[in-house]
């Protein structure tokens, strides 16, 4: 009898995940990653905020009728931390659409806060294809800090009270991290604490040992 689950595990047994909680630094690092071994990157924020939302479960009903008070501010961290969580895992069948669909003569590198360990662990066929890094809050508030300050302003900051939103979100965030772990743990896949005391080359390393089955024998630079 065709299965379904492990054909799109042979499928895609040319994706490696980073994956775990917002503003672990996960983009930068999958970035570098790729540029030293010539890998395609897939970043499913950027897929769901200009891609997704246009296609049936990209996004939940109603969200764009939301005030930022409603979406930021109204709801508790665990209401916000349920709803998140309840809408990635609903639009990630988005995220294995969008794979299949890539050619699979690269390897590809997908990343992103979306991609839970309970949506990757059926799509695997080594559990060494995927890594969740969790910030810690102190980590977490620096990310932030420097990507507010780089790059356009957060949606907090559109609410009657940014520093409320700024509160519920970094809660919503910490129940993530927790829920993340403890998934990785029960279902035996790598998670890793981001605490600050690994600087970029070792962040990098730490990447590249975890992947070295699924990378080339030599960087590409």
């Amino acid at each position: 009898m065709h299965d379904p689950v492990s054909d799109e595990r042979e499928r895609l047994a040319h994706v490696l995940w980073v994956a775990g909680a917002p503003n672990a630094g996960k983009t930068t690092l999958t970035r570098l990653l790729a540029g030293k071994y010539d890998l395609k990157i897939y970043n499913a924020d950027w897929h769901h905020v200009r891609e997704h939302r246009g296609r049936p479960g990209g996004v939940v009903k109603g969200w764009d009728e939301l005030t930022m008070d409603e979406r930021w501010i109204r709801p508790s961290p665990r209401e916000l931390y349920e709803r998140e969580s309840a809408n990635w895992t609903a639009s990630f069948p988005l995220v294995v659409e969008d794979l299949l669909a890539l050619p699979d003569d690269r390897t590809i590198v997908a990343e992103g806060p979306a991609l839970f360990p309970w949506c990757i662990a059926p799509l695997l066929l080594s559990a060494t294809q995927a890594i969740f890094l969790l910030p810690t809050a102190e980590v977490r508030e620096r990310v932030l800090a420097r990507r507010n300050r780089d790059g356009p302003a957060s949606s907090d900051r559109f609410t009657t009270d940014p520093e409320r939103a700024r509160r519920n979100i970094a809660a919503r965030d910490a129940l993530l991290r927790e829920r993340i772990a403890s998934s990785c743990e029960d279902l035996g896949l790598r998670w890793v604490r981001i605490d600050g005391s690994l600087d970029l080359d070792d962040s990098i390393a730490l990447l590249e040992q975890h992947f070295r089955p699924h990378l080339p024998a030599q960087p590409n630079v």
